[in-house]
């Protein structure tokens, strides 16, 4: 492949970045723009339901791939318009696909030269990424200590197989994603509300209080899963 044609999906994301912030699309991609339109995008999901479901599964790829910012105003509306399990699953196939779309472009556009660069200021991750890749990764998706975007440029630059780049990101974001997407659920009732003023105190329930709990609990489950591992090895 040609130097050029290497970073042609890369250009492409820019390019997708460079009109977005034209069109002052960051504007729209927030609470108020929801709770504004939210019974239009409720109408239209009940008469074009699966045109909807694309056009959201599409945005919400490109939002991912471009690591605009908006990704959890979009997950909450999945779970307002479609519901906490059809909103959850269709999150994290969206995510996951953004995110790997990235990953390739990343990797298509600068192998390991990058790497190499930085290596040396960043050796815990390269170590971690390179010979632990799938339960690293995973421990990052479970408890996200580092922004989902970065972990998607690191693992692009230190050219993680994408198997393992793709398990770990559908898994270790499904609880995360849950979360929001149920409290995306519980909307109807805070726009029933008609107030001005939106309190996240409104959308707490025991069920989010729940998946809280076993978020922090799940997060856990690679460390244990890699010492057990090394355990059977030792023995």
């Amino acid at each position: 492949m040609k130097k050029i044609q290497r970073f042609i999906p890369l250009i492409i994301i820019v390019a997708i970045i460079t009109v977005a912030i034209q069109l002052n699309v960051l504007h729209y991609l927030n609470f108020s723009t929801l709770k504004q339109y939210h019974q239009q995008l409720s109408d239209y999901v009940q008469y074009h339901y699966w045109l909807a479901v694309l056009m959201f599964c599409l945005s919400y790829i490109v939002i991912v791939m471009t690591s605009i910012p908006g990704a959890s105003i979009f997950s909450l509306l999945g779970g307002f318009l479609f519901g906490s399990l059809i909103g959850t699953l269709l999150v994290v196939i969206s995510a996951t696909l953004g995110a790997t779309l990235l990953v390739i472009a990343v990797q298509l556009a600068f192998g390991e030269g990058v790497a190499a660069k930085i290596g040396n200021k960043v050796k815990f991750m390269e170590t971690n990424l390179k010979h632990n890749a799938f339960y690293y990764l995973l421990s990052l998706r479970f408890l996200p200590i580092m922004p989902f975007w970065l972990v998607n440029l690191a693992a692009g630059i230190f050219n993680i197989k994408l198997r393992d780049f793709i398990l770990a990101t559908f898994i270790g974001i499904i609880p995360g994603t849950f979360v929001y997407v149920n409290i995306g659920a519980s909307l109807t009732s805070v726009f029933a509300q008609n107030s001005d003023e939106f309190k996240l105190s409104a959308l707490i329930s025991p069920q989010i209080l729940i998946a809280l709990t076993l978020l922090g609990v799940i997060s856990f489950i690679p460390a244990i899963i890699k010492s057990c591992k090394k355990g059977k090895n030792n023995g």
